[in-house]
């Protein structure tokens, strides 16, 4: 699904595993910008531009795929909503240790070379750390742009392909105890666009199970 959108970035991470008996599953769960542990869904506030304007208030679920040794690995994905594709409703599969998210492409081969060797696939992009990542091209250069900003406890990232007027775009903003904050993405001039923002209602034990 919207594969293109991973060229910018051919290369392989290797998971480090030089911690040894500390880089466990157990700890690396504890990523304070990814959802807190047992959370397994949560409602936030939605805007969807497609064959209509749909406002509503969605559940987002946070669905644990796979148990790693270095990490988990999760899909997000929206319950059914009108009007707007199911290809749209999976914001994608996220390997996350304590230091880092991944967000990877969700082919059958990605998924199999992740499980057996802990070895990130090709097109992976980091979307949530503790430094910051720079832009390889300059403002106005065309191409895939992607960058990581750093603002006190939020973790920002963004991606667009300028090289067309509706090349399309994502960002990720995340917050330390918080998790997935805001979620952008769509095409240019606002098309076939959505954005979720966190209900700061969501409380303890409403929608966790």
């Amino acid at each position: 699904m919207y594969s293109h959108q991973y060229k910018l970035i051919q290369i392989i991470i290797k998971v480090d595993g030089s911690n040894n008996a500390k880089n466990t599953n157990e700890e690396t769960i504890g990523n304070s910008f990814f959802f807190k542990s047992g959370v397994s869904q949560l409602k936030y506030k939605g805007q969807f531009l497609f064959d209509d304007i749909v406002e509503k208030d969605v559940i987002l679920k946070i669905n644990v795929v796979d148990n790693l040794k270095y990490g988990k690995l999760y899909e997000l994905k929206l319950d059914p909503i009108e009007s707007v594709p199911n290809e749209r409703l999976s914001l994608g599969y996220f390997y996350v240790q304590k230091d880092k998210v991944y967000k990877i492409e969700p082919t059958k081969d990605n998924l199999i070379k992740l499980k057996s060797s802990e070895e990130m696939p090709s097109g992976s992009v980091i979307v949530c750390q503790e430094q910051e990542i720079k832009d390889t091209l300059s403002k106005n250069e065309p191409g895939w742009h992607h960058y990581l900003e750093v603002n006190g406890d939020k973790r920002e990232y963004h991606s667009f392909n300028n090289q067309v007027s509706t090349g399309y775009y994502e960002s990720f903003i995340w917050e330390s105890s918080k998790g997935l904050i805001n979620y952008k993405s769509g095409y240019g001039a606002e098309r076939d666009s959505m954005e979720l923002q966190l209900d700061n209602n969501n409380k303890h034990g409403e929608l966790f199970q």
